[in-house]
């Protein structure tokens, strides 16, 4: 279905019966990252899944817009009162964000992954593992050819990923290049963003990182897991940035823990 947001639309899917469960996209991916996770968690739960704004079939924005008001429409289009939320990356942040502003909606978040940009006070360990980071981004931005622009950048995040999940990723970011050459994002979530704020999150928070991910994403999840109340942090140590490819049976695990499922 489409879900009427202001000065536009999301795209958004749903399966399955039981507790509510949003999965939120990795940056330059859409919903169909998420097709070999749908299947499984639809046989306990209701599963919903959306293309943020500006990638898949949702609309492309025209001006400043707030991603935590399209997750909520999204919830609200399906009359979900409260929902686990499982992000991957950029979605990470997003869950992250939400329950900080919603916590009555949202009663458990699976951040795997997550991407926050650079370390507020870094240590001296966060600001080398952030610049090796800068090294990848800047070596992929003159890139004009899309396909081998998308092929390095998932050879970096996905270095545990088999050959058909590598084409899968590859292939998404080459259908969602209008959001990779945009000059910058239109959306926003907090002020100050959540990575200024983890302390003030309430909600439940299942952090999950990959062995294979950048060392500056791993880093992340360490001070996501300390600085929020409550967090858990597990490592899988043979997954990358996406652990529902990489890792299937531990994400699983673990996210059938945060739903109540089998």
């Amino acid at each position: 279905m489409f879900i009427d947001v202001e000065d536009g639309y999301l795209h958004a899917q749903i399966r399955g019966e039981g507790p509510d469960v949003v999965l939120l996209n990795a940056g330059a991916a859409d919903l169909r990252m998420w097709d070999s996770t749908v299947p499984w968690l639809a046989g306990f739960a209701r599963v919903i899944t959306f293309d943020h704004r500006d990638m898949g079939l949702s609309s492309h924005a025209t001006r400043p817009y707030s991603e935590l008001d399209d997750l909520a429409a999204v919830l609200d289009a399906f009359a979900v009162d409260a929902a686990v939320l499982v992000g991957v990356s950029d979605g990470a942040r997003r869950a992250l964000a939400f329950a900080h502003r919603y916590p009555q909606r949202v009663r458990h978040v699976v951040a795997a992954g997550g991407a926050f940009g650079d370390f507020p006070d870094p240590s001296p360990a966060e600001s080398a593992a952030y610049a090796v980071m800068r090294e990848h981004f800047a070596g992929i931005t003159g890139e004009a050819d899309i396909h081998a622009y998308a092929a390095r950048d998932i050879g970096a995040w996905g270095a545990a990923l088999d050959e058909p999940d590598r084409r899968l990723m590859v292939g998404l970011q080459v259908a969602n290049t209008y959001w990779i050459r945009l000059p910058e994002s239109l959306g926003t979530e907090l002020d100050p963003p959540v990575k200024h704020r983890l302390h003030e999150i309430t909600t439940p928070v299942s952090v999950v990182v990959g062995g294979h991910d950048f060392v500056a994403t791993q880093l992340w999840a360490e001070r996501i897991a300390s600085r929020t109340p409550g967090a858990t942090l597990t490592v899988i140590p043979r997954a990358d940035h996406f652990p529902m490819l990489s890792a299937p049976d531990p994400f699983r695990r673990i996210v059938a823990a945060a739903v109540g499922g089998r």
